[in-house]
């Protein structure tokens, strides 16, 4: 018998014995892998748990988890600090005019995991006969390494506060906790008025501290004024640690040139009013800091209504829960293979002293940022954020949901930018893309584990993390998510668009590079670096190979004709390969002047570009044709993400075992649509008005496809594959049944399930084949 035969042969008898009802032998392995939720399993995984939101003993209340925001729960008074923010006192940090003043800078012992003084909550709970504290750190690996003062009532001027804080505030009395001890002094006097017992819980990196109502009592009162700050302590003196102008082993670094005494706080408490612009919101925390008077910062807490057990999350009030406009979120991620930042001895820490960016800004000496520019964190490497707490910035429009969901926009900033870093007025992304009256979007801008992962990995994992958590708790349409960013963050969202297809209905991409630097590549920093010194990098990261995944998936790019960071021919070579293939519904938008610039294209008000393209952030969710490149090579499995489906194929894997890219193209004909015919490419010219430049002129080349025309109908699968080892067809989606005709065009022995119906494997040959029932294809 020959092979062809054979084959057909095989596959009509899996056809007819599924079709009987009976289950074939070769069709007995599991195949719920055809699962109806799309994308990677990360997206789709239960809530991780964080041990620092978890309560225990008489703590009840549910964290409000958005940043710098208080609520009255459970007869809690809750105050969320956010994540990361611990910088002490000094100037603003924007990249990159001060990438290396990030003033404060922790000891270099890595117990301090350059964190232990991230203060995450506090709240505090009225007792019959004390007033319980609790506070909540981000990192802990000993809890004597770190202190919070804690200062009650008010006073007519701020007073010193103890331990050598270096810091006034107003205050009656003040209770300083530090390790498993508290004092509670008197403000004016620093009189001891008696003990508070501490309970140290450090598996979750919490402190609770119980002040006795003989030292301090705030029962009936309405407006009891709270302050707190949290620095670090010296066991061996009895009091906080001075930053000196360079951190080592034992003493923290960075305080502020010319500035004697500096205080000793890192993070401050109740900063309702800091600003969104600022990249880790806390340039108001750094300048009362640099002041060294905390008067500003304070709440005032209503213990009538805590008495009562009143619940209010003081919604569009002052410190209160927002439900709308920009709103900083904390989610528990599914991982943490360190606490805090990355140390320098950490598993995959780039070395120090690698490289200097051209233009004068030197990163040899800060291992915080050395080689940054050319490393992706994968498998066992710590990435910069390691902590298992992260954050991300969802701006919610301040117009109703529609009754299905506003759509999302999920960007991915670029090199050592934040998501603040977007925020920047009325004509900001967050306000342009969201405020749509037809087409309110929640805007979802992410971390990505810090700078620069690349978002493989951890970093990659993040950003679906941070999607899961937004769909948890706003009203978003899954169908309607569109993928963006910018730079390496551009980067990044082409990788998981593409990697991912069925979950993005649209993409986005300003200026983004085609491959990831591996360790030391100098991805394109300084002027216009030419594409043949960018020699080394991720293996497999390439993206416009790819491409073909996008048949499905409308796309924007925009590239600077004079970019001085990425050359133009790195994105060009994009807007060529959608120009060559017939199946791309794209825009390609190449910015001239000062729009083309690398750091003024995605931060200078050209929004009405992008919004005129996003319509209501629709794509194509039930496609006839599928088209899937299987790159082994990005998967990481440890993080939930491997790129292995796409719509209605899942289960997609690669013949070859050296990470070569596979293939898989499959045509329904159960749709009743054919493939629609492009026009040709159309190219226009046009400027719009920005906020840097008035005149932004621009070249628009795309094409945008039309709905496919109606064919007959057909119980059938045309199937191509390259270096396709095995696919599953969920036939339900796909619009046929288990009696479907197969033509396979395959380079190789091709293993194809039909999900409930069987599988059937064919070998490589270049004539199609298929079966019905036994019965051979014409």
């Amino acid at each position: 018998m020959s092979t062809l035969s054979r084959s057909l042969t095989v596959a009509a008898v899996a056809l007819a014995t599924a079709m009987a009802g009976v289950p074939a032998a070769a069709a007995a392995e599991d195949t719920s892998q055809a699962r109806a939720w799309p994308g990677p399993q990360i997206l789709n995984q239960p809530e991780a748990k964080a041990h620092q939101l978890e309560n225990t003993g008489i703590w009840k209340a549910d964290p409000t988890r958005v940043c710098m925001s208080s609520a009255y729960r459970e007869g809690e008074f809750l105050y969320q600090g956010c994540l990361w923010d611990d910088h002490g006192a000094g100037p603003d940090y924007e990249w990159p005019v001060n990438t290396l003043l990030r003033t404060y800078t922790y000891p270099t012992d890595p117990a301090y995991r350059s964190n232990a003084a991230d203060l995450v909550e506090l709240r505090a709970k009225p007792l019959q006969d004390a007033t319980a504290f609790r506070i909540t750190y981000n990192t802990m690996t000993d809890p004597g390494l770190v202190a919070t003062t804690i200062a009650l009532g008010d006073s007519d001027q701020p007073l010193p506060a103890p331990h050598g804080a270096n810091t006034v505030m107003p205050a009656q009395v003040f209770v300083t906790v530090h390790g498993t001890t508290a004092d509670v002094v008197g403000a004016a006097d620093g009189r001891e008025l008696g003990s508070a017992p501490v309970t140290v819980d450090k598996e979750r990196r919490q402190v609770e501290v119980r002040v006795p109502h003989s030292a301090y009592d705030p029962t009936g009162r309405r407006d009891v004024r709270i302050a707190a700050a949290t620095g670090l302590w010296d066991k061996e003196n009895g009091k906080y640690l001075l930053p000196q102008a360079t951190a080592d082993e034992d003493h923290p670094g960075g305080a502020p040139s010319g500035l004697t005494n500096p205080s000793a706080f890192f993070d401050v408490a109740f900063r309702y009013d800091e600003p969104m612009d600022s990249a880790w919101r806390d340039r108001r925390q750094k300048a009362a800091l640099l002041q060294k008077d905390m008067s500003g910062f304070h709440a005032d807490i209503d213990f009538t209504k805590l008495a009562a057990g009143t619940d209010d999350d003081m919604t569009d009030q002052r410190g209160g829960v927002p439900a709308h406009g920009y709103i900083q979120r904390i989610f528990p991620s599914h991982f943490e293979l360190a606490q805090g930042r990355r140390q320098p001895g950490d598993p995959g820490a780039p070395p120090a002293g690698t490289f200097t960016q051209q233009g004068g800004l030197n990163l040899t000496d800060d291992s915080e940022l050395s080689g940054q520019f050319g490393w992706v964190c994968r498998d066992d490497c710590v990435p910069d954020l390691a902590g298992r707490l992260q954050r991300y910035l969802i701006y919610v429009p301040d117009i109703a949901a529609p009754a299905r969901g506003y759509a999302s926009l999920t960007w991915t900033p670029g090199y050592a930018l934040t998501p603040n870093d977007q925020v920047n007025g009325e004509k900001d992304l967050f306000h342009m893309v969201g405020d749509r009256p037809g087409a309110p979007t929640a805007v979802i801008a992410v971390d990505g584990r810090g700078n620069d992962n690349w978002f493989y990995g951890q970093s990659g994992a993040s950003v679906f993390e941070a999607i899961a958590d937004a769909g948890r708790h706003y009203k978003l349409d899954p169908t309607r998510r569109v993928m963006s960013g910018f730079s390496s963050g551009g980067y990044g969202a082409n990788k998981l668009a593409l990697q991912f297809p069925e979950v993005f209905s649209r993409a986005f991409v300003c200026d983004g590079l085609d491959r990831a630097p591996s360790f030391p590549g100098l991805n394109g920093v300084g002027d216009t670096l030419p594409v043949d010194t960018i020699t080394q990098h991720e293996p497999g990261s390439k993206l416009t190979p790819l491409l073909p995944s996008r048949r499905n998936q409308p796309v924007m790019e925009w590239a600077g004709a004079n970019d001085d960071f990425i050359p133009y021919l790195i994105t060009r070579e994009r807007a060529d390969a959608y120009a060559r293939s017939d199946f791309y519904d794209y825009e390609f938008i190449s910015w001239a002047g000062a729009a083309g610039e690398h750091m003024e294209m995605c931060n200078s008000g050209l929004w009405d570009v992008l919004t005129d393209w996003l319509g209501d952030g629709s794509g194509v969710s039930a496609p006839a044709h599928v088209t899937y490149v299987r790159n082994p090579l990005m998967d990481d499995a440890r993080f939930g993400l491997v790129g292995d489906r796409a719509y209605w194929l899942s289960g997609i894997a690669t013949r070859s075992t050296d990470g070569s890219l596979g293939t898989i193209d499959v045509f329904s004909k159960g749709f009743g649509v054919s493939d629609p015919t492009a026009q040709a490419k159309q190219t226009t010219v046009g400027a719009t008005e920005g906020t840097t430049s008035p005149v932004n002129p621009y070249l628009r080349e795309y094409r945008h496809l039309p709905a496919p025309p109606a064919a007959s109908k057909a119980n059938e699968l045309v199937i191509d594959a390259k270096n396709i080892g095995a696919v599953t067809i969920d036939p339900q989606r796909a619009k046929v049944d288990c009696g479907a005709k197969l033509r396979v065009v395959s380079d190789g022995p091709v293993k194809v399930t039909l999900a409930g119906c069987g599988s059937r494997t064919f070998d490589g040959g270049t004539t199609a084949v298929g079966s019905l029932l036994g019965s051979l294809l014409p």
